[in-house]
């Protein structure tokens, strides 16, 4: 029935409903599309009805009466067709979207945390820092990981990244969680201008180098400590090896005979042999099990699992040694920089550091070598200025410069 809607119009299709027990359906003659459904029941349901952008019959209910009145449900009606004919919405599939979004969320599919997942299993793999790259992010955006993928906003993600106390662990997280983005979005499961991201904070280059006494002060605790933390700390002295390779160091690939150890990936993409001081050899031998699985981490946990609490651990040795403000990262700055102040040469602690040119471009292409004995010596030499420190002795003297030949 075709009526203007108004109060007394809707009380008397409600007694008639009731009286002939059957629905009465009223349609505005005011707002197109807008109807009122009253049941035997007295429940009185708004509905707008109309076609969509393909010419297809659609209905959407909008509320109640009388909870909504007369002219709110025009306001709805209206609204409706606006969203239907005009943008195209489909908000019956909106919902059910949504519905599908929280169920997937409640199960872990669809959301942030889903998706660094299968990055890490898909295009991660190649990066062995990934783990840490995931760690960092799920910290620093904690907040998002059971988010479902179709709700992430980049200005949401921008002000936890500026909200984060550090600074530096949020710039490494945007840094970190960017080509996750790119990567989805690529794939469609998220908009291209989520990974719209930027660093909260201007990360400098460092060139931090611990003093003498500061090592002289760190150097007790890392031996006296029973903590896998500390023992790494140490190896990571004497070889100027990254975190990451030695976290990931495994028995096979230590010959205590040999007094190497070989880190089969690294960051220039080669297998790296380090020559291992005497100090370190003893090192090993000392904390090596009995019958050792060869696959089983040198540095692991105590469940035997990967080293994952770095920052709490660096702290907690800051702290036993009374010093503050150092990175793993600055502690093979250190090593580097005290090869040179004893007077070794670039090319040897560019070697040590296994960076991937260690000479000119030019050079490189005729002069393949790893200078591996001139790094062993350099690595003793290191290990044994690391001792003398430790034992409060003399400055290291620089030794003379050896010539080279033409």
């Amino acid at each position: 029935m075709r009526v203007r809607l108004t109060e007394t119009a809707i009380t008397a299709a409600a007694k008639r409903a009731a009286a002939a027990g059957v629905r009465e359906e009223l349609a505005d003659t005011v707002t197109v599309g807008l109807r009122l459904r009253v049941t035997p029941a007295g429940v009185r349901t708004w509905v707008w009805g109309g076609r969509d952008q393909d010419g297809r019959p659609r209905r959407f209910v909008l509320g109640h009466h009388p909870t909504m009145g007369i002219s709110e449900a025009r306001e709805a009606a209206g609204a409706m067709r606006g969203k239907v004919q005009r943008d195209g919405a489909d908000p019956v599939a909106e919902l059910r979207r949504k519905r599908a979004e929280s169920r997937d969320a409640a199960a872990g599919i669809g959301t942030l945390a889903a998706l660094l997942d299968l990055y890490g299993a898909k295009a991660g793999d190649a990066r062995k820092s990934w783990p840490d790259c995931r760690r960092r992010i799920g910290h620093v955006f904690a907040a998002f990981l059971a988010r479902p993928l179709a709700t992430l906003k980049a200005e949401e993600l921008q002000l936890a990244a500026d909200a984060h106390p550090s600074g530096h662990s949020a710039s490494a997280a945007v840094r970190y969680l960017r080509p996750v983005l790119k990567w989805a979005a690529q794939r469609r499961y998220v908009g291209a201008d989520v990974a719209v991201l930027h660093p909260p904070a201007t990360v400098g280059r460092r060139d931090r180098v611990l003093s003498r006494e500061e090592l002289a002060a760190l150097l007790p605790v890392l031996a006296q400590s029973p903590s896998p933390y500390a023992r790494a700390v140490r190896f990571m002295l004497w070889t100027l090896a990254r975190r990451e390779e030695v976290g990931r160091a495994r028995w096979r690939d230590v010959s205590l005979d040999a007094a190497t150890w070989t880190i089969p990936v690294t960051k220039n993409k080669q297998p790296h042999v380090v020559p291992l001081p005497r100090q370190a050899v003893a090192f090993l031998a000392g904390i090596k099990p009995t019958g050792a699985d060869p696959d089983a981490l040198v540095f692991g946990n105590s469940a035997g699992g990967p080293l994952a609490n770095w920052d709490r651990e660096a702290k907690a040795l800051m702290l036993a040694s009374g010093t503050a403000g150092w990175t793993r990262h600055d502690l093979r700055r250190t090593g580097a920089t005290m090869l040179g102040d004893m007077g070794e040469l670039p090319d040897i602690i560019e070697a040590a550091l296994n960076h991937v040119s260690i000479r000119s471009a030019l050079a490189a292409t005729y002069n393949r070598s790893r200078y591996r004995p001139q790094v062993a010596a350099a690595l003793q030499r290191l290990a044994d200025a690391l001792d003398g420190i430790e034992a409060g002795g003399a400055e290291v003297v620089p030794m003379r410069q050896k010539s080279r030949a033409g």
